[in-house]
Formats: structure tokens, sequence, C-alpha cells
């Protein structure tokens, strides 16, 4: 979670089209006043000029002494609906502020606004907007716009937050995507131990429980403590699965967009049959054509593998050159 604080620098304010129209009749009142020396006409071009000016003030007192905090979800995947919380935190003492907008810009197109009806003194209100991303990979999150059009619409006031950051997008998971079954292969492929039924004993022992099998007792132990105990097993998940993705866009390719969605289309499928085998248990790795991605055990969580297949790229391959003719004068 970031905390982005305002620039030192005059804020920004443009007339909406209701505050045009209200100048419009502003001026329209003045000129009248003027030409006709009514005091009608003068009380009410004082009353139309003194709404101008409270708004102004009115909405700058809104945008004061605020800060943002905006808080990305652990993981983000293309094409889902993901949202990203904004924290409003009010640092004055007595007034609050009402009606209070955050656009976020997203690889420089706005997002909806996380709208702050009311925030009072002290007080940190949470908001948020929804986004989708349609591709996996990395975005960065650009500036961030503080709007108010409080109290009356005539002037849209705010300024710009400027905070780099980036979010790495998983891949599409698919839903119809089954793992072929693995059987587990004893060996050191991928030494991850853990409490359970297997065949090894684990060095440690736990009172006795109903439906523990007779032949887990630990008699010397059991004679030594005067209660029933049994032994702790590790369970075997030394299984290894390695998952291979062809990222290189063949020479001879006639369609590179349809390669590209086949390529895309790997990546989902890749990913979700990854994260089928861990949650059996069954550690995973992820080879490309020139990469690999970190051995991740089975039983934990797939991250490492969802983001070394966000950020893998395609490789293009040279064609063959044509070997050199040597002259027959220099041969000889």
């Amino acid at each position: 979670m970031r905390i982005f604080r305002r620039r030192r620098s005059r804020r920004k304010f443009r007339l909406t089209r209701e505050g045009r129209a209200f100048l419009f009749v502003t001026i329209g009142v003045g000129f009248a006043a003027v030409n006709t020396a009514n005091n009608l006409l003068y009380l009410v071009l004082g009353l139309l000029l003194s709404l101008l000016l409270v708004s102004g003030v009115l909405s700058d007192l809104a945008l004061w002494r605020l800060r943002f905090r905006r808080k990305v979800p652990a993981r983000i995947f293309a094409g889902t609906r993901s949202r990203i919380e904004v924290a409003a935190l009010n640092d004055k003492r007595w007034l609050a502020s009402v009606s209070v907008e955050c656009i976020d810009e997203v690889e420089g197109v706005e997002s909806s606004p996380a709208r702050f009806l009311r925030v009072e003194p002290g007080q940190t209100v949470i908001g948020g907007y929804n986004f989708e991303v349609p591709r996996r990979g990395l975005i960065e999150l650009e500036e961030m716009r503080v709007l108010t059009r409080y109290p009356f619409g005539l002037i849209e006031k705010g300024y710009t937050v400027y905070q780099p950051d980036e979010v790495v997008v998983y891949p599409r998971l698919l839903d119809h995507v089954s793992a072929p079954p693995v059987r587990p292969v004893p060996g050191d492929a991928a030494p991850i131990h853990r409490t359970g039924r297997g065949s090894e004993f684990a060095g440690s022992v736990r009172f006795y429980r109903e439906g523990d099998e007779a032949r887990d007792i630990h008699w010397k132990r059991t004679a030594s403590r005067g209660q029933l105990v049994v032994r702790e097993h590790e369970q075997d998940t030394s299984a290894l699965v390695t998952l291979r993705v062809d990222n290189v866009v063949p020479v001879d390719t006639p369609d590179e967009g349809a390669w590209y969605e086949r390529f895309e289309q790997s990546i989902s499928e890749v990913a979700t049959v990854a994260s089928v085998y861990l949650a059996q248990g069954v550690s995973v790795q992820v080879q490309a054509a020139n990469s690999s991605s970190p051995l991740v055990g089975g039983g934990t969580a797939p991250d490492p593998i969802w983001r070394f297949l966000a950020l893998l790229q395609v490789v293009r391959t040279d064609a063959p050159k044509r070997p050199k003719r040597i002259s027959r004068r220099w041969a000889a």
C-alpha cells in the first residue's frame, strides 16, 4: 500500500457545462445592470458573483489536506474484473471533505472514478474502482487525478498526483482444463516432505487417536510413557511435472496473429494445469525455449509459475544465412 501526496503546485480548475451557463447568465445580468443602472440588477449580479466565489473557496477547502492510499490486489488475472481500493485520509481538524473523486490512470487510460461522498475530519474512508485488463504482462499505474465539483457543480477543481507503480497481471485461467493423472515417483526431484500418510518415519510421535492403525503404534514409546502413541509418517510429494511452452516464432509463419492467439491460449492452459497439479501435491516447473520457471513444490501457491508465465516473451529466430561463396582465386 502506497501513500500519495499532492504536488506543491497550483490546483487546476475549469468551468463545467452548468458553470459556463451560469457565467453566461452572470455576464448578461452585468451588462443589463450597467446599461440600465438598476439597483435590483446590481443586487442580483452581486449575488451571482458571490456564488462563484463561494464555490471556488469551498471546493478548495474540500481538497485541502487530503491524502490517498492505493492498494493493489495480490492477484490480478487477465480477462477478470479486479478491484483496486483507494483510501482517502482527511488530515483537517475541523472541516470535512465532501464529494471528492479519484481517477486512476492505467497505462494512460483513465479508469472509472473512486467516489467519496463525505470524509469527516481525521477519518479514513475506503473506496475503489473495478477494472479489467485484457492481456497478461506488466501494466503501469501512472497518475491519479483528484477532483471535486463541490458545492454547486459550477467549477471542477483538482490536482494530479504522479506515482508510478507496476502490477504483474497473471494469465487468464480456463474453466474446462483437466490435468492428466501423475503417478508419484520416489526420488529427490522435489524433496518436499509433509506430515501425513506415507512410507517413511518422520521421527516424531503423537498420541493415539481413534481410527489410527495398530501397525503404527510405537511400542517402545508407549511402554515408556504409559499411553498409546503412534508414529508420524512423511507424505511423499516428490512427484515432479515439467510443463513446456513453445515461445519461439517460426520463421515461415504465414499468419503471426493466429500464432500469437494460439500462444496465449497455451499460456492459459499451462497456467491452469500447473495450478491443478500443485493442488494435487505434485511439484511443477515450466520450461520455455530460453528460460525456465522456479521449481514450485506441491501443495504450495502457484504464484511463481503464474508470474513466470505472465512475463514470458516470445523469441524470434532469424532466417538461416546463406554461406558466403569463396572465390576460387583465394581458395587455391
